[in-house]
């Protein structure tokens, strides 16, 4: 298997149905047990970097928006194939996206982000007649 980004480390998988499995392990692999889970198909043998969390402040502390790691799936037969990608966890799932994928999320996450704008600006005008309705009600200023 070509060596996608200069390492020369190696790693030994015990498979089950294929015995011993050797494979490049890139630089980024956090090498865990999960990902070389010895024993297990040479199929799901599988490199992964550590998460990358976006983070947001909320009214009740920091939430995570979106959890990305790189990934990659050295035997698989599905896509995205042999080569490394980003896996991006949303909604409690997570979705393999290339870099046009990537890129297509920044714009969609843009353009959700200008809405967010948008619903703020309205929010001020519903909290400002609010406010006004709440002074006429009491007479004048509070």
């Amino acid at each position: 298997m070509p060596d996608h980004d200069n390492s020369s480390r190696t790693v030994t998988v015990p498979t089950c149905d294929h015995g011993p499995v050797t494979v490049w392990e890139p630089d980024w692999c956090t090498g865990s047990e999960t990902e070389h889970q010895p024993g297990g198909y040479r199929v799901d043998i599988t490199h992964t970097s550590p998460d990358h969390e976006f983070t947001t402040s909320t009214s009740r502390g920091i939430a995570v928006v979106l959890r990305t790691c790189f990934e990659q799936r050295p035997f698989t037969e599905r896509p995205p194939g042999h080569v490394p990608f980003v896996n991006v966890e949303m909604d409690g799932d997570w979705y393999p996206h290339s870099s046009d994928d990537l890129r297509r999320l920044s714009d969609t996450l843009t353009a959700h982000a200008d809405q967010l704008r948008a619903l703020a600006d309205r929010l001020d005008g519903l909290t400002n007649a609010f406010d006004a309705a709440q002074r006429s009600a009491c007479g004048g200023e509070p």
